[in-house]
């Protein structure tokens, strides 16, 4: 109607207001001002939560401080380059950017141990070229508890003309030096990552840089106050002066006073019956004491006051009149003197007014931070990736009111909008089945994300989809990215409350019109059932009309409905998409199902509600027969899907349980390669260990060479060499992984090794039909023959009948005859003593009696060879001799038995001390008078002998450890 149409016309509607209001997006910063720590940083949340329009003299205030300010260099437009002009909400993408980022660092702050250093000592920094850092100090939250930071209403005195008093000057004074803290403490955090790899901090230090304190003002107010909150008397001299000629004054008066009453006509006329005290102070200051009534004419003074009862007056004596009209008036002075200190620093708080109030701003953008950071961890939020592209794509969001009521069983739902061309999302599904708690809860994550506060849904992750051509698994990482939508504008529900004489769909119009006046790219509007409220043909091509133009501008769109013809535009338009609220059982899930098409349910909702049944059957009848078919299939198709998906949840997590085998088979192939190399390496130990025996059978072989260097017994210790060497090959095969190797490659019947007659150790005792073995190569290597005649160097056999001759060294002793207790081949390996040392060959005894009928038998140091208990002593060597030379006796003593201590534990007890002969030979001397006096270590010792060395060695005979 036409007057509908004037109406309209005439309605200024604040569409971001309403916005704002209807997303219920006041409750959230109500959440964020309660978790802030001062008053400008909880005022600036609570003006941006519920604007209200400026008063005259708030805006008169506010004229005459940018006049005063005068004009200011523009800094590109954009408010977050300036920290006065910061606000909550981010001016840019990125704005949004560095107040994530300073979330993430405050967190780091709160996670992890963080250390800053203290610069170094100033004499530090003189003396070296490169000084070592500071003291290291752990750093953790900003300092600004305890402080309210609320110095607006001391400048609105200011702005009034006023000058600031006591507790306006040392409020602002309290927050100076609270400011200095911070400042310190910026300090710290800047010299993290400065000279080590650690990451640096960057938000917080920007945020804290335009703090900014005059020294001289800071020394001024700090020092302006006493311990008892008045003004010092040591910064102001004047006012000390003054106030020392008060208390003189008061000294006075005081002690004549006492001499008044003391007086023996002065204390008849007291009045002392009503126990009060005798001086009290009236008019400001004056001194009266209590007289009774009868003599107040008496001439004692003058009158100031009466009792209630009128029996005693108070006069102020006569001889004080004078000293108190003196003291009044130094009074008066100081009161002129402290007023002028106070205009002085009035006047100095003004001068820098300008600094205290932008770094008031960064400590309220540095509360802001901790307050995002805590509201954050309450809502359970992540950190988006922002960006300008008109995308909103996040897994498991949920929305943040109903998260802050700490509800149960909130539903998280997925979200894309603006990604590979998908501008428009058409939500659909029944009644009460949470379409609109989608579009509020999109509209709270742009808001949300423009004044840097953490989303509650789910952080990155991993995703795997399937190639449909290939069958190739894909995995790429989900992030939650919500980008900088710049206006949100919302239509949700009925605006017939702004006046009565507008209809519903009138009222949606002209929220229409101030969405398109407003829209443009990037945008974000959300429509709650576009269209509704008239004919339903105008009504959706008016909504189709309006989703196209919007689309053109590159908004961003979000709408819910009910119209088929709206529902369809998914198929028909690539810019849309469509989502369908899940219903199961007769009721909502509140899951949203992208990519499919929601039925309305009215039927099932009114069920649900209690309508009566014959209303609900009749209407089931009255529905025509595509509309029937239409919902039939729509609830077939759900069905099918729910039924897919649910086979997707079942493979997903059939990977996910094969992917936990695989690790724990990963685990279990590093775990028994692990036993496999430890088992290889006690191997190589007790091989080392057979080795270290065959090292010491050498060396005793060598020492008797050295002995004796004669012809006959250098082949006899050739032989013993090569009765070594084919011990160390055995030990060597028998390892147990070489011998698997070995079994791998010899036939079963090659097991053992045929050794000749002649590389036995011991000569087998043979005799005519004895069996043996050919060992040289050819055709009969491993045939078995009997003894027919034995010879010097050769035998005769016969193998198979055939006598064949052969040599010592080509025939060996049958596997039966070498066979151990064990099944092993011993190869003619020595056998051992009672101890489990290597017996000696006959040769070896056969040398070692002639060594003993030569008297060159000697106490074996523990490395030698061993027959019938006797050790043989091997001589000095290089790990049996300690070098003692240069040291004075004590030092030589500690040396001396460092190498007794090991060499008994190695059971190796005999020591060579070289100590050379010196100039005069005396440290030989007291080291062989200790050796003598011992009684601990020492057995015996002499000097070595020629070929050990000489006099210049000392040998010690150590006595044995019986365990």
């Amino acid at each position: 109607s036409n007057t509908e149409k004037e109406l309209a016309e005439q309605q200024h509607l604040d569409l971001n207001d309403r916005t704002m209001t209807t997303l219920d997006y006041p409750i959230i910063l109500k959440a964020l001002a309660k978790e802030c720590e001062t008053v400008p940083a909880r005022t600036l949340v609570l003006r941006n939560a519920f604007p209200q329009k400026e008063t005259e003299e708030e805006e008169a205030r506010r004229l005459k401080r940018k006049k005063s300010k005068g004009k200011k260099k523009m800094s590109g437009g954009d408010a977050d380059d300036d920290i006065e002009t910061m606000g909550l909400t981010a001016s840019s993408v990125t704005g949004v950017q560095c107040r994530y980022n300073a979330i993430s660092e405050m967190k780091r702050l709160v996670s992890t141990n963080v250390y800053g250093h203290l610069p170094p000592p100033r004499k530090s920094q003189e003396n070296y070229k490169n000084p070592k850092k500071g003291k290291q100090i752990k750093i953790g939250l900003p300092p600004i508890l305890g402080t309210s930071f609320d110095l607006q209403s001391i400048f609105d005195l200011i702005d009034d003309g006023r000058v600031l008093e006591g507790p306006e000057i040392l409020e602002i004074a309290t927050t100076l030096e609270k400011m200095m803290e911070v400042v310190r403490w910026n300090n710290l955090l800047r010299t993290v990552g400065k000279d080590d790899d650690e990451e640096k901090f960057v938000e917080i230090p920007k945020l804290c840089k335009s703090i900014y304190i005059e020294p001289d003002l800071l020394h001024l107010l700090s020092n302006a106050f006493d311990n008892e909150g008045r003004l010092s008397a040591t910064t102001f001299p004047a006012i000390g002066r003054l106030r020392a000629q008060i208390r003189s004054y008061k000294a006075s008066i005081m002690t004549k006073l006492e001499t008044i009453i003391a007086s023996p006509s002065m204390k008849n006329k007291l009045a002392l019956e009503s126990g009060g005290p005798i001086f009290s102070e009236v008019n400001g200051g004056r001194i009266v004491i209590p007289v009774q009534d009868a003599y107040k004419n008496s001439g004692v003074g003058i009158m100031h006051d009466v009792s209630r009862s009128g029996k005693t007056v108070f006069v102020e004596p006569t001889e004080i009149v004078g000293p108190t009209n003196e003291m009044k008036q130094v009074e008066v002075e100081l009161r002129q003197e402290e007023a002028k200190v106070w205009r002085q620093l009035t006047e100095e708080v003004i001068k820098h007014r300008d600094d205290i109030e932008r770094s008031v701003s960064s400590i309220v953008q540095i509360d802001l931070v901790l307050a995002r950071m805590r509201l954050g961890d309450l809502l359970n939020g992540v950190i988006p990736v922002v960006k300008d592209e008109g995308v909103m794509s996040v897994r498991e969001a949920k929305h943040p009111v109903l998260v802050l009521r700490e509800l149960e069983d909130i539903v998280g739902n997925d979200i894309d909008l603006g990604d590979n061309g998908n501008q428009g999302l058409v939500l659909t599904g029944p009644n009460s089945g949470g379409k609109t708690v989608i579009l509020k809860l999109m509209g709270l994550f742009a808001y949300m994300t423009r004044d840097g506060i953490p989303l509650p849904a789910a952080p990155a992750c991993t995703s795997i989809t399937v190639d449909e051509e290939t069958g190739d698994e894909i995995m790429e990482e989900v992030v939650p990215r919500v980008d900088y939508f710049d206006p949100v504008l919302a239509d949700i529900g009925d605006i017939q409350s702004v006046d009565g004489d507008l209809s519903t769909f009138s009222g949606h119009m002209l929220v229409c019109r101030e969405v398109l006046a407003n829209s443009k790219k990037n945008a974000l509007v959300l429509m709650d059932e576009l269209g509704s409220g008239t004919d339903p043909a105008q009504g959706v091509a008016i909504a189709q009309a309006l989703l196209e133009a919007l689309l053109e501008r590159g908004t961003r769109v979000a709408i819910t409905t009910h119209y088929m013809e709206l529902k369809q535009l998914a198929a028909s338009d690539d810019r849309f998409e469509v989502g369908g609220m899940q219903f199961v059982g007769g009721r909502p899930t509140y899951k949203l199902l992208p990519g499919t098409v929601g039925e309305s349910y009215a039927l099932a909702v009114a069920e649900r509600l209690n309508l009566p049944q014959s209303v609900i059957q009749r209407a089931n009848e009255l529905l025509d027969s595509e509309t029937r078919q239409m919902g039939d299939l729509i609830r077939d198709l759900e069905d099918q899907k729910a039924l897919v998906d649910a086979q997707a949840l079942e493979l997903e997590q059939k990977k996910k349980d094969m992917a936990r085998l695989e690790i724990e088979m990963q685990a279990q192939r590093e775990k028994l390669e692990a036993k496999q190399l430890s088992a290889r390496r006690d191997e190589a130990r007790k091989f080392a260990a057979k080795l270290e025996e065959k090292e010491n059978i050498l060396e005793d072989i060598l020492q008797r060479l050295k002995s004796d260097p004669s012809k006959k017994l250098l082949a006899r210790s050739w032989d013993d060499i090569r009765f070594v060497r084919r011990d160390a090959l055995n030990e060597a095969e028998n390892v147990p992984s070489v011998m698997k190797r070995l079994q791998k490659s010899a036939a079963a019947a090659a097991k053992v090794e045929l050794v000749p007659l002649s590389e036995l150790r011991e000569k087998p005792d043979l005799k005519v039909g004895d069996t043996l073995v050919i060992c040289k190569k050819g055709a009969f290597r491993g045939k078995e023959g009997i003894i027919n005649q034995l010879g010097s160097n050769k035998i005769q056999l016969s193998v198979s009948g055939v006598p064949v001759q052969m040599k010592m060294n080509e025939i060996a002793l049958p596997a039966s005859a070498v066979q151990g207790e064990n099944g092993n081949n011993d190869g003619g390996k020595r056998q051992r003593n009672a101890d489990g040392s290597p017996e000696m060959s006959k040769i070896a005894r056969k040398a070692m009696a002639e060594a003993e009928s030569m008297g060159e038998t000697r106490i074996n140091e523990g490395s030698s060879a061993t027959s019938g208990g006797k050790e043989v002593d091997v001589g000095r060597l290089d790990r049996n001799t300690v070098d003692v030379r240069g040291c004075n006796l004590e030092e030589a003593k500690r040396k001396c038995q460092d190498k007794f201590s090991s060499v008994m534990m190695s059971k190796r007890p005999v020591i060579y001390i070289l100590h050379g002969h010196g100039t005069s030979g005396v440290l030989k001397q007291k080291i062989r008078d200790w050796l003598k006096r011992d009684r601990e270590w020492v057995k015996s010792y002499k000097a070595a002998s020629r070929e050990d060395g000489g006099d210049a060695f000392t040998r010690v005979e150590l006595k044995k450890i019986k365990f």
